[in-house]
């Protein structure tokens, strides 16, 4: 039988799905959904208790046996389904949220041999970040730089919008990213970073070589400090009218177009 869900334990869920301030003060977020406590329970990621409304436990005794078997039963609860949607963060609930912990990931964990990693200078759209992370997840980069000035990446739509993917990729906070990335040039790698100026087209970028590719904020791109130190300014050409492409869409652009070149070194 679960425990019944504590009016302290509502209270924190409900300040770390309204503050980064709390996140942060209580090193821990929520999740939502079968799909992401899927991924969290076969992650490195600590949990430190789930909450299952009554709709859940009365429909899904299989996906309940399996979390039994990987979380301790102490450290889950249960809340009745009026109780549970106002803890949610989402319209339509499916009954079963979390509380992570956070982990942190250090520059050393994400400097591999041939590196290709994703550096973001003040990305402030959720949907924006969350999409970068799935798509650097997917393309198999080695990790994600989050800049001071970014969105929070435990913000509940970026978690959502990552589906997943959060789990999968080291993410490195830094409050200086010219700092950052001037000590991953001194480790032998290429800064490129995306420019509205830029003369050069990104696919005739050598990404085959150790690499961090820059996206900018999505109102004024990267800063002047950082274009100043990067190794190339590349760009998307667009023969169509639109002025600009959304900042996540223009990552996956170019993200993948450092796959292409690394798969077909791959085959050779």
């Amino acid at each position: 039988m679960l425990k019944e869900l504590s009016k302290r334990q509502q209270r924190l869920i409900k300040t770390l799905r309204e503050s980064k301030t709390a996140r942060v003060k209580n090193r821990c977020f929520i999740v939502e959904g079968v799909r992401n406590i899927e991924e969290v329970i076969d992650s490195a990621y600590d949990i430190r208790f789930v909450v299952l409304s009554d709709g859940f436990l009365d429909s899904n005794d299989v996906f309940l046996g399996r979390l039994k078997k990987k979380i301790s039963e102490d450290r889950l609860y249960k809340a009745s389904n009026k109780s549970f949607t106002e803890l949610a963060d989402t319209v339509t609930p499916q009954g079963i949220l979390a509380v992570i912990n956070f982990k942190d990931a250090k520059l050393d964990n994400i400097i591999k041999d041939n590196f290709l990693i994703i550096a973001l200078d003040k990305i402030q759209d959720p949907g924006n970040l969350g999409t970068i992370i799935r798509t650097a997840d997917a393309a198999g980069a080695d990790g994600i730089i989050v800049g001071k000035g970014c969105v929070d990446i435990y913000n509940p739509k970026v978690v959502r919008s990552a589906m997943g993917s959060i789990f999968h990729i080291p993410i490195v906070h830094t409050d200086d990213l010219s700092k950052t990335l001037l000590e991953i040039k001194q480790r032998g790698g290429q800064v490129v970073t995306t420019h509205l100026s830029a003369k050069q087209d990104y696919y005739n970028v050598n990404f085959k070589t150790s690499t961090v590719i820059v996206m900018g904020s999505e109102a004024s791109g990267v800063s002047q400090e950082i274009s100043e130190i990067s190794d190339k300014l590349v760009r998307i050409d667009m023969p169509g009218q639109a002025e600009s492409l959304n900042v996540a869409v223009a990552h996956g652009i170019i993200v993948f177009e450092a796959v292409r070149q690394r798969s077909r070194t791959k085959k050779c």
